[in-house]
């Protein structure tokens, strides 16, 4: 099961690639959500074996969570691998500049089932596609005007 979605940003893809490969700053805000993450090697850099355990609820149970940076090229974008319970995910960020000052980042995440009962879980979750398509788009629309807020806010100081 795929998600996907592009948005346009007015910052610099320079700016907003270094927000989104602020694994600190995503780190606190996972832990916001109730996702405990830990760091594979606490001193890890940011960039390509960057690695995370996580606990991750998700209807009604926790799952345990490996997620890796497999691909990390400034200022292009970057690509996650993450497996869980016999899911492998794969999160990729596109960065495109359009001009000195606007962005478009493109942002897919799929979801392959690797068992029986990940296959089943992942059936499930059809039926709401819709719903999660528009919540997955409504999202990133979110992060991606909180970049551009913060993007103008740093000009303007």
């Amino acid at each position: 099961m795929k998600f996907s979605t592009h948005k346009d940003i007015d910052a610099p893809a320079e700016y907003v690639f270094e927000r989104i490969s602020n694994f600190e700053a995503l780190e606190r805000q996972a832990m916001r959500r109730g996702i405990e993450v830990a760091r594979k090697d606490p001193a890890q850099s940011r960039g390509v074996g960057a690695g995370w355990t996580m606990k991750v609820p998700f209807r009604g149970k926790t799952r345990d969570l490996e997620a890796d940076v497999v691909a990390f090229s400034a200022p292009s974008g970057l690509a996650v691998n993450a497996k869980s319970d016999g899911l492998d995910m794969v999160l990729v960020v596109d960065l495109v500049a359009l001009s000195p000052k606007r962005t478009r980042l493109a942002m897919t995440f799929d979801v392959k089932p690797q068992t029986l009962s990940a296959r089943i879980l992942v059936q499930s979750i059809k039926f709401a596609k819709g719903t999660l398509d528009r919540r997955y788009e409504r999202k990133i629309g979110q992060f991606c005007s909180t970049i551009r807020e913060d993007y103008d806010k740093t000009r303007m100081a």
